[in-house]
């Protein structure tokens, strides 16, 4: 009984720390503010990458602002990098019908 118990309790804890590792939305926009399109470039393109699987091309417009836009894919949902002329993501918004 007691290996059971042990055996019950070390599935919670493998399941939960497999499911702390998936990122939401509002987390991974906000990890990217302040830091260089180029390295989220880099990642976009690795093999395997959602982005690779569905061979998105570069998408990027301009703003009024000076500012530029780099659009990056996720299921159901892309979002709108707003990045300076340094290359400094300074902002997003997203669009989509899965964005949470």
């Amino acid at each position: 009984m007691v290996y059971k118990v042990i055996l019950a309790v070390a599935c919670v804890l493998t399941l939960n720390g497999c499911l702390s590792q998936i990122v939401s939305l509002d987390e991974h926009t906000k990890g990217w503010i302040g830091r260089n399109i180029s390295e989220m470039k880099d990642i976009m393109l690795r093999p395997g990458s959602y982005a690779t699987s569905i061979n998105w091309k570069e998408n990027t417009y301009k703003l009024p602002n000076g500012n530029m836009v780099f659009v990056e894919p996720e299921p159901r949902c892309l979002i709108h990098w707003e990045v300076n002329p340094q290359g400094i993501i300074v902002g997003y918004k997203t669009e989509g019908d899965r964005c949470y």
